[in-house]
């Protein structure tokens, strides 16, 4: 490539209309620059100021991390929209049909679709590449293979190991599936030597919904948490907590461990069925226990399905921050091997004891965290997941230059 290419990258601060309602008030009639950042920390640590002023996805650090490896990519000229703020979306419209590249980042197609949805003929009339992230591949499933085709998508990027997202995606014909886990940001995920590692075992975080169809690491975070003390273990639970980037990375440089487990969930159907069907009883009843929902669910599933358990961003923020990991073993996208990059832990926890007495070994465990550190920083960080993108793109874009004009035609500007 001869020149950047110009890209517009869609994103959204917060799922939901009052979040929109905000930002279009604010950063769009009121042209406020303000943000939570400025504010004195009393404020910054408030809830309802961070609601307020952003960012709202602080604690799930990948959104913040894809776009700002978007954004340093030297291939890309990159301009950010935040769609909530329809004002500034709305101005994009018509410069929609000749960007480029177009990038809908998983902020936007992740929790809520309702804006995306509301402007898909927008979406329809570019002259561009568009690419999708979709955020939690679990959810919604349905909504989000809809759009996909309504707007037409020349590439989706998936989380999801390929041959599970392909088949997921199947109906999506002819966009292109792309295997794009989350990476490393090896910026503010980094070791820090001046902090103390005073916790053997950390963990902070969410403990998974039972609609997902295991509970897997919610027995695994719970085992610890009873048990570290007699395992001779200091240990440090945060359940429910969310932190922001900066918080979390302290906490993980506080930590010789952590423990955790894949992402996602087994069952995954074409349209998320199973996982919805199960979603709507939990809202309905509450106080459902996990082996009521298993057996009326997942114990006969009653759709095809493939497995959606993936690598997580958070997998590499602790291998950034050269903190050991205790994982129940799983293919981890192909990414990670047990006792090369994590000390694996047996699904039914048969051989904790020995995982706690590898990690307690000093050689042993630092030995796996610079084996993880130095692979990771080799291959798995987030300029290498943009510059697999680029590649991808520029590729898919020469492929059908060769085969003649499509629907979509490109910019000079994409020179290849």
């Amino acid at each position: 490539m001869s020149e950047r290419i110009k890209t517009l990258v869609l994103d959204a601060d917060g799922a939901g209309w009052s979040y929109v309602a905000v930002d279009t008030v604010l950063r769009g009639l009121l042209r406020s620059r303000i943000d939570v950042s400025m504010l004195p920390h009393r404020f910054r640590s408030n809830r309802w100021g961070r609601r307020l002023l952003g960012p709202r996805y602080g604690h799930l650090s990948y959104i913040l991390d894809w776009r700002e490896a978007l954004c340093a990519a030297p291939e890309l000229e990159v301009e950010v929209c935040n769609i909530n703020n329809l004002l500034d979306y709305r101005r994009r419209r018509e410069a929609l049909r000749h960007y480029p590249l177009v990038i809908i980042l998983h902020s936007a197609a992740g929790d809520d679709l309702g804006l995306l949805k509301a402007t898909t003929h927008w979406l329809e009339d570019r002259r561009g590449t568009l690419v999708v992230f979709l955020g939690n591949e679990y959810d919604r499933m349905e909504e989000k293979i809809a759009f996909l085709r309504s707007v037409g998508a020349d590439y989706l990027c998936s989380q999801l190991p390929l041959e599970a997202a392909r088949w997921v995606y199947a109906e999506c014909l002819p966009t292109q599936v792309l295997s794009m886990p989350h990476a490393l940001n090896p910026r503010l995920y980094a070791p820090n030597h001046a902090i103390p590692r005073a916790v053997d075992i950390g963990f902070c975080g969410d403990l998974y919904f039972p609609f997902i169809g295991d509970t897997e690491r919610t027995t695994l975070t719970t085992f610890f948490q009873r048990h570290g003390g007699h395992l001779g273990l200091r240990t440090e639970f945060r359940l429910n907590a969310r932190l922001d980037r900066s918080e979390w990375a302290d906490f993980l440089r506080r930590c010789r461990g952590t423990i955790g487990a894949e992402s996602g969930s087994y069952y995954l159907d074409r349209r998320g069925r199973m996982v919805a069907e199960a979603k709507a009883y939990c809202r309905r009843h509450p106080r459902a226990s996990f082996e009521e929902i298993f057996e009326r669910f997942f114990r006969v599933p009653h759709l095809p399905y493939v497995s959606g358990k993936a690598i997580s961003s958070r997998h590499f923020e602790a291998i950034g921050t050269k903190t050991c990991q205790l994982l129940l073993e799983g293919p981890f996208n192909g990414i990670l091997h047990p006792g090369e990059h994590y000390i694996p832990i047996k699904k039914d926890l048969s051989d904790v004891r020995e995982a706690v007495r590898l990690f307690q070994d000093e050689g042993t465990c630092a030995r796996i965290v610079e084996r993880a550190y130095e692979y990771v920083m080799d291959q798995h960080t987030y300029r290498h997941r943009v510059q697999s993108l680029i590649r991808a793109v520029c590729e898919g874009v020469r492929a059908r230059h060769a085969s003649g004009p499509g629907r979509c035609t490109h910019s000079p500007r994409l020179q290849i």
